[in-house]
């Protein structure tokens, strides 16, 4: 198993680590090829194998180049294994590699008409850009078979690169955290308080992007909720409060609406606080956190362009939002579930029943077909 970090923390970093329990618990025998190992995770079966990352002196591109050889030598070394599996990490030979990202091209596609612009020029200008393209193509091009969180980001890449008929398995990401003893307590006032305001519905936003997440429709529609007299309350995890938003709040007008949590281990508690979550991204190869929030009982509310949206039904478990830059909708669905509490009690239980049938268990078995698919290749 290769990736840059083997971590239960992150999105990217529990999706590998989850896969490697699993794959563990089912008798292989694992090796972890990567560059710094952050977990506790112990097994007869399981061995480490780091490598030492480029140099911070070289470019991003430069790394990325760079990256392939460490890695490449690093795998030929713990070596020979019978599978190869890159987490979207350069390397060569491959078996397998699950993609966690879209191509660089994805918001030449999704964006507003000024980010495409913007987009296609640092396609085609710059060198990072392009280092990461090639990349995606040497993985995928080279891979015996192709791994991908979702249907939307499959579709991406091989309409990108022209990947005809080569084999591919969707291993959708489970809804459980980190196991307690991987994931770090945190103390603050807030750990054993389920809600704040009780009385004010409250929504919750996960994530580090603030326009590929869509974070700016989410403000905007803050905004409208408010000149509407709605009494909604919005929380941010994965983002600490800098001069610039506290700027741009008090230009929306939403300095006591909203609140940054920053980055939290305590995601249990933060969950506990909000009545639905809210994932309007532009860029989403899939989105774990609503899955995660769903199995808490929250209502989702996701942008039909991101991959966790495919196994979502619109007014079953979940509200879809058909136009993922259009803020009015946005505050339309949130402004649905405030005035009918029933309908939000009926998707926040439905979207429990469908969280539970999203493990990781599911992840592990769709692992082990793309590994019989890629000995069949290979053969």
């Amino acid at each position: 198993m290769v990736s840059r970090l083997f971590s239960p923390a992150g999105g990217l970093e529990l999706y590998c680590h989850k896969v490697v329990e699993g794959l563990l618990e089912r008798g292989a025998h694992v090796t972890v090829v990567c560059e710094q190992n952050q977990s506790k995770l112990t097994h007869p079966n399981l061995k480490f194998h780091t490598f030492t990352a480029p140099s911070k002196k070289h470019s991003k591109a430069e790394r990325l180049k760079q990256y392939l050889e460490i890695t490449s030598n690093a795998v030929k070394e713990a070596g020979p294994f019978d599978i190869v599996h890159s987490q979207h990490h350069p390397v060569n030979p491959v078996d397998v590699a699950t993609f966690h990202n879209h191509t660089v091209f994805r918001l030449s596609q999704v964006g507003k008409t000024w980010e495409r612009l913007l987009n296609n020029a640092k396609v085609a200008f710059t060198g990072a850009y392009q280092a990461r393209n090639e990349v995606d193509r040497q993985l995928s091009t080279t891979a015996k078979c192709l791994n991908f969180t979702s249907k939307t980001t499959r579709d991406d890449f091989y309409k990108t690169f022209g990947l005809g008929s080569k084999p591919a398995v969707i291993s959708y990401p489970g809804a459980t955290l980190a196991t307690h003893a991987d994931a770090k307590a945190e103390t603050n006032a807030d750990a054993d308080q389920t809600r704040k305001d009780g009385n004010i519905f409250t929504v919750l936003f996960v994530g580090k992007g603030f326009r590929k997440k869509g974070l700016d429709i989410l403000l905007d529609a803050m905004k409208t909720l408010k000149s509407q007299g709605k009494n909604c309350r919005l929380l941010i995890a994965g983002l600490s409060k800098k001069p610039a938003d506290a700027f741009r709040l008090s230009r929306l007008g939403l300095e006591k609406e909203v609140e940054y949590l920053g980055f939290r281990h305590d995601m249990e508690n933060v969950y506990r606080q909000a009545d639905a979550i809210v994932l309007p991204s532009r860029i989403e190869p899939f989105g774990m956190s609503p899955i995660q929030g769903m199995l808490r009982g929250l209502v989702p509310i996701v942008s039909a362009v991101s991959g966790v949206s495919e196994i979502l039904t619109d007014n079953q478990d979940a509200l879809i939002l058909k136009n993922h830059l259009d803020s009015e909708e946005l505050a339309g669905l949130i402004a649905h579930l405030m005035n009918d509490r029933e309908l939000t009690a009926r998707l926040s239980s439905a979207a429990m029943t469908t969280a539970k049938e999203i493990t990781w268990e599911k992840a592990v078995e769709s692992t082990l077909v793309a590994y019989g698919q890629a000995i069949g290749e290979r053969k």
